[in-house]
């Protein structure tokens, strides 16, 4: 017992060797930094919540081991369980139901009921969905491909009906899927599923007229939804905070005492941090003005307390770690694995960018975090998931 135990540990730290240590390296940084500022971000809150400073951080130091604990075990499993169908459809199913489950029992947070309470952290089935349907989506386009690839070189056939045929199904599937992230209403969520199948529709093969018709439907549905909130001032069905995150999109300064309270704040702690900072645990906006200062506001925190120079360090290796998942995704044999690469690579780059672009007001606020700093243990933990699958694929590549 005490040899197969021994022989199946010397196994995962062999295959773990092989790992791409250009992308985790920026990985395990970003983690170190979001512990540091979980911390600093929180303390005050903590404090006057819970009577203990260290609350927020003794959370996040747990829920960064058992990350890197996903992180050693997500990519040294064997990759028929990432491609088993069955996995994937049970995995699926499971989510449906949690996501029908939320919408009747789910906590709510900041208008969402999003969220299931499993005590030491809280779970949103939304954050488990964008990892199943980047592997769906990928399983699916890998295995038709061939069939793709005729329907594109037939001249006599309509190419959109012919590709809805066979598509029909997962065009079904992802369609259920955004409708009841849309209800609970994550708008977040939404917009980072959908960019993840267009871009992995995209990437597939498909003709790159039916990408840029559905960018072109999206952005046309956007700008149409800022156009009616500015000149009619509310939708119906629309919940009032959503229309307060677009008015205060619209004009950051026109309500400063509500709608826009958080995103002024926001700014106030970008300038005050100016270059360098104020010192780690200065921030003066953390003290009740951000009330989301560690979570969807850490990077205006971060801004005031290390300066502008640090938070494009920080920013830049973000950016490098998906940089150099789109540069596996090109070395990777098959077709499977490539598209899982640029799904994943693509929820972190939508991801990170609408948190930052909401943080400095050019794009509508959301509620997304800011992976792997941001405060919260699901996201921590699904966001490392998608990562131990990308460096799973590129381990099982390199050893063939």
């Amino acid at each position: 017992m005490a040899n197969k135990k021994s022989s199946l540990l010397s196994g995962v730290q062999r295959k773990f060797r092989h790992s791409d240590w250009k992308l985790l390296i920026p990985y395990f940084i970003l983690l170190g930094i979001g512990i540091l500022m979980v911390y600093s971000s929180s303390s005050y809150f903590a404090m006057s919540q819970f009577n203990n400073s260290e609350y927020f951080l003794i959370r996040q130091f747990i829920f960064s081991i058992l990350s890197v604990l996903v992180i050693l075990i997500g990519s040294t499993v064997t990759k028929r369980l990432y491609t088993s169908k069955r996995f994937i459809g049970i995995s699926l199913l499971v989510i449906m139901l949690m996501l029908l489950y939320v919408l009747i029992k789910g906590i709510a947070v900041n208008g969402a009921s999003a969220w299931i309470d499993l005590g030491l952290f809280s779970v949103q089935p939304s954050e488990l969905l964008k990892i199943m349907m980047v592997l769906y989506l990928a399983t699916f386009l890998s295995n038709n491909e061939d069939k793709f690839a005729c329907i594109q070189r037939s001249k006599n056939t309509n190419v959109f009906k012919e590709i809805f045929k066979v598509g029909k199904k997962p065009v079904m599937v992802i369609a259920i899927f955004l409708f009841l992230v849309l209800i609970q209403p994550d708008m977040g969520g939404v917009i980072i599923i959908g960019a993840i199948c267009v871009t992995m529709l995209l990437m597939s093969g498909l003709p790159f007229w039916m990408g840029l018709s559905a960018i072109a439907a999206v952005l046309a549905f956007y700008f149409a939804f800022i156009g009616l909130v500015k000149w009619q001032g509310g939708l119906p069905l629309v919940p009032a905070y959503m229309m307060d995150r677009f008015t205060a999109f619209l004009d950051p300064f026109e309500d400063v005492r509500n709608s826009s309270f958080q995103l002024v704040n926001s700014f106030y702690a970008l300038a005050r941090g100016g270059l360098f900072g104020v010192g780690i645990g200065e921030s003066v906006q953390k003290t009740g003005y951000l009330p989301e200062s560690y979570t969807d506001f850490i990077i205006p925190i971060m801004a005031e307390e290390l300066g502008l120079f640090r938070v494009l360090a920080v920013l830049a290796t973000f950016f490098y770690m998906i940089f150099r998942m789109y540069r596996i995704s090109l070395s990777i044999k098959d077709s499977f694995g490539q598209l899982v690469c640029i799904g994943m690579s693509t929820l972190f780059l939508v991801q990170g960018t609408i948190n930052v672009g909401g943080a400095v007001g050019i794009l509508p606020l959301t509620g997304v975090t800011f992976p792997f700093v941001s405060y919260g243990g699901s996201s921590l933990i699904v966001s490392s998931v998608a990562l131990a699958i990308v460096n799973n694929i590129y381990i099982n590549d390199r050893l063939g």
